[in-house]
């Protein structure tokens, strides 16, 4: 792990079977922006160990093992919830969306990082019953702080919006929403693993469910903007992902939704 703290067992305070798993493997700091720590134990495959607040990692499990099943993700070793939440699982090997080589090719990475979406957005779900995220995001932007910045690298696809009134557009338009695909809930660059342009799965799970596909796809606007500087391909990605199946309104909803903080 090059440019990754190590970092040594006795300073962590783990359960008794996670330190005997863990063994002699070398440890480093992993962290991202999920709030939980993570940690990359370097045993033959490669795992990660996240630790958080008791009970908050419950779901990610659940949803790990469910894109696990679909095979686009990799599979749960363990999870241990006592005084905190420990979730052990495998790597999965591929390079992340934002890795120097698919950043160079803006136009190849658009299309790629929609024709994974809809794979995603394809999946069969009528047999599962998943948790379903827009009636928690539609609650949540009741007392959300909704961002202008994150509404402003979006604006050409959801139209100019003031953050101070989104919260109330929000409330008459929610109702536009569907819950009738699989989503993943922070569909970021960084969260989408590829091998020489192919998808090899999703990582950060913790949002995921049911949901309107438009939610994706508006964090999927904000992600190409966010990491390419430019909104210039975002229309590259929606055509790739099939504009016969993008409502504006449905869009401009979650537009508001993903700017939440």
């Amino acid at each position: 792990m090059a440019n990754h703290k190590a970092v040594e067992i006795n300073t962590l305070s783990l359960p008794e079977e996670i330190i005997k798993w863990i063994g002699n493997s070398a440890i480093y700091e992993s962290s991202g922006h999920s709030g939980a720590q993570t940690l990359y134990i370097d045993c033959d495959n490669g795992a990660y160990l996240k630790i958080a607040d008791s009970g908050t990692l419950r779901r990610t499990s659940i949803m790990q093992d469910f894109f696990y099943q679909q095979k686009l993700s990799a599979p749960v070793i363990d999870y241990i919830s006592s005084d905190k939440d420990y979730l052990i699982t495998t790597a999965v090997k591929g390079e992340a969306g934002t890795a120097d080589k698919y950043i160079s090719e803006p136009e190849a990475l658009s299309k790629i990082f929609a024709h994974s979406l809809r794979f995603l957005h394809d999946i069969n779900i009528a047999d599962f019953s998943l948790e379903n995220k827009m009636t928690e995001l539609i609650k949540s932007s009741e007392t959300a702080v909704i961002s202008q910045r994150h509404l402003d690298n979006i604006s050409e696809y959801i139209g100019i919006v003031d953050a101070k009134t989104a919260g109330n557009e929000i409330k008459v338009k929610g109702k536009l929403l569907k819950s009738d695909v699989l989503i993943h809930g922070d569909y970021c660059l960084p969260n989408i693993l590829f091998d020489d342009w192919k998808l090899k799965g999703f990582i950060d799970l913790a949002d995921s469910g049911i949901g309107d596909r438009h939610y994706d796809l508006a964090m999927g606007l904000w992600t190409l903007t966010h990491n390419l500087k430019t909104q210039k391909y975002g229309r590259h990605f929606l055509e790739a992902y099939g504009l016969n199946d993008i409502d504006e309104d449905r869009l401009r909803v979650c537009g508001l939704l993903m700017a939440m903080e």
